[in-house]
């Protein structure tokens, strides 16, 4: 019995579905599948979206409103209804809840959960026991699921959320990896230049860099403790690059910024990110919780060595002592530590950028990631055809 090629992609809020799933969709458009996309959608995702591939806007948010979750929902299983996909595949909390539910009710017969990270549970009291349940319902709803690393894997079963056999990690781990064009290296020198001269830095300075959500659960009360002990009688530099979320520390932010050595660029568009990792020397990505870490595997895409958390997903991401160093989360004396070794080392651990570029070149490239994603897509048709018969 022949299977429609049919796949719905949702994610809560376009720039995921502009980030981590529009490309490996056009591949699959480009080998005959029908493809929609599901998401709160913006102009500048509706611009990219080739022409014959259906996009659809529902109202979905990161904040979470009952009213709003229903009509999604019921938005969600009018839409299967009348499409009648073959497989939805949904990533991100709210996305993967509302469209696991809905996926479920319209008996859509392959539904796959992206999961690209987990909570820590047991740190977060009640509302861990909530999130636990969301994940545990999404995961029971799914007929498949899809961890971003083996580690998120391993703790997913640990944490009852699904049984071995029912998750696979794709590859080496990931979303959809890195497209090398937009990283090359006879850019770095003159993008290096622009960016220290656009925000006042030094060419001499040695800049230790952040890309992400200025929050607490990036571990951005840590990086600044640790800069801020470390930052005396040296040239060293604190670039901040993205969006202040306002949940850091008042004191610590205060301090940074009054700081003339603490730059904060706020929220930069996706095409500067490779520019702005090229300005630095280290980037220290301290987060408590990851999925897999993109901006890890940019980072290595331009050569830049890392620090980072020894956790899942960022601890598979780099190779500790070979692309990057992995400290404790939570722990500002470790980060410390860290830096002032990158700082005062700095022949040896350049070293570590070019062999994080090797490894991303081997891993991560996005042309191999987003065929095994397509791969994956064929055999799971495989399966159901060969259960129809």
């Amino acid at each position: 019995m022949k299977v429609d090629k049919s796949i719905v992609s949702i994610t809560t809020i376009a720039g995921t579905m502009e980030n981590f799933v529009l490309e490996s969709m056009e591949y699959m458009q480009q080998m005959g599948w029908d493809v929609t996309l599901m998401c709160n959608t913006d102009q500048h995702l509706m611009d990219r979206v080739p022409h014959g591939m259906d996009c659809v806007h529902v109202p979905m948010e990161r904040s979470f409103n009952i009213i709003r979750a229903i009509r999604c929902t019921l938005q969600l299983v009018k839409e299967f209804k009348k499409r009648k996909p073959t497989i939805v595949q949904y990533g991100t909390t709210h996305a993967a809840l509302f469209g696991s539910i809905a996926a479920w009710l319209s008996r859509v017969p392959i539904r796959i959960h992206l999961q690209w990270g987990i909570y820590e549970y047991d740190k977060m009291g009640l509302a861990g026991k909530l999130y636990w349940f969301v994940e545990w319902l999404t995961c029971r709803l799914s007929t498949d699921i899809r961890p971003v690393s083996h580690k998120n894997l391993r703790v997913a079963v640990e944490e009852g959320l699904f049984k071995e056999g029912k998750g696979k990690v794709l590859g080496q781990g990931g979303t959809i990896g890195v497209d090398l064009a937009r990283y090359p290296l006879d850019e770095k020198p003159m993008w290096r230049t622009r960016i220290r001269q656009q925000y006042g830095i030094s060419e001499d300075a040695y800049v230790f860099g952040f890309v992400g959500r200025i929050s607490k659960d990036k571990g951005i009360n840590e990086l600044m403790s640790a800069y801020k002990r470390l930052s005396d009688g040296n040239d060293a530099v604190l670039l901040l690059v993205g969006p202040d979320e306002g949940t850091v520390e008042k004191s610590l932010m205060d301090w940074a910024k009054h700081n003339p050595k603490v730059v904060f660029t706020g929220s930069v568009g996706h095409e500067e990110i490779p520019c702005c990792l090229a300005a630095m020397d280290t980037l220290v990505h301290p987060t408590y919780r990851e999925g897999f870490g993109m901006v890890l595997q940019e980072a290595m895409a331009m050569e830049v060595p890392i620090i980072t958390t020894d956790i899942p997903g960022p601890s598979e991401v780099i190779e500790d002592g070979v692309s990057g160093a992995l400290v404790p989360s939570h722990d500002t004396d470790a980060l410390y530590e860290a830096m002032m070794e990158f700082l005062e080392n700095q022949e040896r651990y350049r070293q570590f950028g070019a062999n994080g570029r090797a490894r991303v070149e081997n891993c991560f490239d996005r042309t191999v990631m987003v065929k095994n994603l397509y791969q994956d897509k064929e055999e799971l048709l495989l399966r159901l055809s060969n259960k129809t018969h």
